[in-house]
């Protein structure tokens, strides 16, 4: 593999910020105030593990957004001679190197052994480097030249494992290496300690979260946060995660030792378990969508990543493809399944770079301009390249499927949730082509039946920062009393599911009989992506901060504790903190049906 001419700038870049803090007398840069810090604890015969956590999200990145934190594990391994596992990044270097250096002596450091190679962990390799000149870098072919592009002036100590190799680092330690690459990390490799039993999976299986638990003993706890991260960066790549399933069945394992998140060693069974189901599941979707992108400084990866995030919602299977780093077959093959995709591109010096370039002459010699397409990227200046393809593909006979998205510099929150929903109604749309049209026919008797289980008409609503949405629920049912508590039904592709996570709060608005047709006809509608859904209505925010409609009957605020998968659906448990009856002698408003097939 080649490095591109982006991605070279791209390391450069990263140097230049953050070389000036590598002193080992400068504080490390914090991106937030909590505080940060790095926990060591032995998990296994020679083995521990270094956590570098953070209390809360570390940058505006879609598979942050539950914002319960993360860690990052490194791990170290003593036998004759010395390993560590995936160094954290370069907003840890200071208080790693110390606790690094409280474990173990540096100068006897032999190995740094690179799960996948990230522009974010310059710094602390840099440091790395000058504290133990001697140690050899343990990684994948891709990850050798990413280092060598990195490191252009030092002449690195590289070990290059195809797979085949073992390291022998003494008193029973045998490490056995096996490449997992995919889109997002061409250069994936995961480690097998032979003695220890552990697999150390590096992105594989993890989950950001923070606290003080080392290991995922209290799974239940964490089960949802192992599927958000699962749906935001294995979803679009499910195939390459089936590839790294079937290499790790080879092993006899004990435990997982994740890159983020508690070490797996309870629900080990059960999480295999889950990432196949998953995995499956993506594959066997009818629809499918290949999702081509390039990134410079990770900005337009970052709005491939929520876009990606919203078609997997929307029912579709995401082909992810990072152009930089896919052969032409591999692009060609992913649009000709494909019945739609999205181009995604920065602008480097006015231009798409090469990759994009080759990328989208693919997608014009494939010529089924019957495909439905989209365009979007990021920009620092003007943002040229994303016109040149939206016009290419327009010249072609190209239908979009939404308007063309260009952000300048990196995404928001806001614009995250947008590129959400913006997947969600992409993938909608092609369900929508994709049905054929049948004479209605009447609801049979047990669809009947089900019809006449009504519920309370209710909106609700949730804001979480400065994203704020809702929906119609008439799916909703109290559930307990002590605590009181009610359960929401809410289909998957609902732009509100990704707020109604274990710790999200959110309001339900009770109406009132008689004036809840203006409600329904609005929050039945589709929406556009982005669109305020409470632009036509008075709202005032609770104490939770979701908006309260000032039409209500009563509204309740609450917290969601726990939710489980259920067909086409999420059932939402969530506890009663606050509420107020408005209309003491208002009737709450009943949604009758006539058939069980829809609301």
């Amino acid at each position: 593999m080649q490095s591109s001419n982006s991605f070279t700038r791209f390391i450069q870049s990263v140097k230049a910020r953050f070389l000036p803090f590598l002193s080992p007398h400068h504080p490390t840069p914090m991106s937030n105030s909590k505080p940060r810090d790095v926990q060591v604890f032995p998990i296994a015969t020679n083995t521990r593990v270094l956590r570098a956590r953070s209390q809360s999200r570390l940058r505006f990145e879609i598979e942050y957004a539950l914002e319960r934190g993360t860690t990052s594990n490194c791990y170290v391994l003593e036998g004759d001679k010395t390993a560590i596992i995936d160094p954290p990044a370069d907003t840890f270097t200071t208080i790693f190197l110390e606790a690094l250096q409280q474990t173990i002596h540096l100068k006897k450091l032999d190995y740094v052994i690179l799960g996948h190679f990230s522009p974010n962990r310059v710094g602390t390799l840099k440091a790395l480097l000058e504290a133990a000149p001697q140690i050899t870098f343990v990684c994948s072919l891709p990850g050798s030249a990413n280092l060598k592009a990195a490191f252009p002036d030092d002449n690195l100590n590289i070990l290059v494992m195809r797979g085949k190799e073992n390291l022998d680092l003494g008193k029973g330690h045998v490490l056995k290496f096996f490449p997992t690459p995919n889109p997002r990390w061409p250069e994936s490799l995961c480690t097998y300690d032979q003695q220890t039993q552990i697999l150390f999976t590096d992105k594989l299986f993890g989950a950001h979260v923070c606290g003080d638990e080392v290991f995922d003993d209290n799974w239940e706890q964490i089960k949802e946060d192992q599927r958000y991260y699962y749906n935001c960066l294995m979803a679009p790549q499910a195939q390459h995660v089936e590839a790294a399933l079937e290499k790790i069945s080879d092993f006899q394992v004990r435990m997982y030792a994740v890159g983020h998140g508690p070490i797996v060693r309870t629900s080990l069974i059960e999480l295999t378990q889950a990432y196949a189901d998953w995995s499956r599941s993506q594959r066997d979707r009818e629809i499918s969508v290949a999702l081509l992108y390039a990134s410079a400084y990770g900005n337009t990866a970052t709005l491939a990543r929520a876009i990606a995030l919203g078609l997997t919602k929307g029912g579709v299977e995401v082909q992810s493809i990072n152009c930089e780093f896919a052969s032409s077959e591999e692009i060609q093959a992913a649009v000709e399944k494909s019945d739609g995709f999205i181009i995604g591109s920065p602008t480097i010096g006015g231009h798409a770079p090469t990759p994009i370039h080759s990328a989208l002459g693919i997608v014009l010699k494939v010529g089924d301009n019957n495909k439905v397409a989209g365009v979007f990227g990021s920009y620092g200046w003007s943002g040229e390249a994303v016109e040149m393809i939206e016009g290419k593909l327009r010249d072609a006979g190209y239908r979009l499927g939404f308007e063309t998205l260009k952000v300048k510099f990196k995404p928001d929150d806001v614009t995250l949730k947008f590129c959400e929903e913006l997947g969600t109604d992409f993938a909608q749309n092609l369900k929508k082509a994709r049905k054929v049209r049948v004479p209605q026919q009447s609801a049979t008797p047990v669809e009947q039946a089900v019809g006449r289980i009504v519920g309370s008409v209710c909106v609700i609503t949730a804001k979480q920062g400065d994203v704020s949405t809702g929906m119609l629920g008439a799916w909703v049912s109290q559930a307990t009393f002590n605590p009181p508590g009610l359960t929401v039904a809410i289909a998957k592709e609902r732009a509100i599911e990704s707020l109604m996570y274990p710790g999200g709060k959110f309001a339900l608005n009770i109406l009132a009989e008689g004036n809840q047709q203006e409600y329904m006809k609005h929050f039945r509608k589709n929406f556009a992506p982005g669109e305020d859904r409470f632009a036509i209505f008075g709202t005032t925010p609770a104490d939770n901060g979701s908006p309260v409609l000032t039409d209500a009957l009563a509204y309740v605020e609450c917290s969601v504790e726990q939710r489980m998968e259920c067909g086409d659906h999420w059932v939402v448990y969530a506890t009663v903190d606050n509420g107020k009856l408005i209309k003491p002698d208002a009737v709450t408003a009943i949604n009758h049906r006539k058939t069980g097939t829809h609301y």
